[in-house]
């Protein structure tokens, strides 16, 4: 869930978003977590949401990203129903670039679908959650009974049978994103 904050000792504002998941106290998750932010804090790409820290409170972790607007790619396709091929276009092209960015320095987002490509306010893409994605992803698919969990939507193939991925397992999901 993201909220509105603001860092009192810089005045700067921004989103913090809780990570509202039992496994978020697991020392694994942990661990993934914090190697995983630490890599998309090290990230400057205009495609990709800026991170301004992560951590873990009373076994809530969150993450302090850079302020965005509120709308989403799942927002848009549910008010207008469809978008215009120049448009989509653009956006894919958008955000396959931050793909390539994260998926060069090692990180495989695990988790693309609209939800996860946030509109600044100039309405340039932006990708977030890539430190969030690979421990919960991960740690969603099945529950003990075996129920698929997660984002399945989206999912290559090799992702739901619980293969190593690489990147062209995001390159799969922004193509079923572009088809939405």
């Amino acid at each position: 869930r993201p909220y509105r904050a603001e860092r009192v000792r810089r005045s700067r504002p921004g989103v913090l978003k809780l990570i509202d998941s039992p496994v978020a106290s697991y020392p694994w998750f942990r661990e993934q977590f914090e190697r995983d932010v630490a890599l998309w804090a090290s990230f400057r790409h205009r495609h990709i949401v800026a991170l301004y820290g992560a951590g873990e409170d009373d076994g809530t972790a969150y993450v302090a990203m850079r302020p965005f607007s509120e709308i989403t790619l799942a927002d848009l396709i549910a008010v207008s129903g469809t978008i215009d091929h120049l448009r989509v276009t653009g956006l894919v092209a958008q955000v396959a670039a931050a793909l390539d960015y994260a998926n060069s320095r090692g990180l495989v987002h695990r988790d693309i679908k609209p939800a996860n490509l946030l509109f600044d306010e100039h309405g340039i893409v932006r990708v977030a959650d890539f430190g969030l994605a690979r421990a919960l992803a991960e740690a969603s698919w099945t529950e003990p009974a075996g129920t698929v969990l997660g984002t399945a939507r989206y999912a290559a193939p090799e992702q739901a049978t619980g293969a190593p991925l690489d990147g062209r397992a995001d390159i799969y999901a922004l193509g079923l994103v572009m088809v939405e």
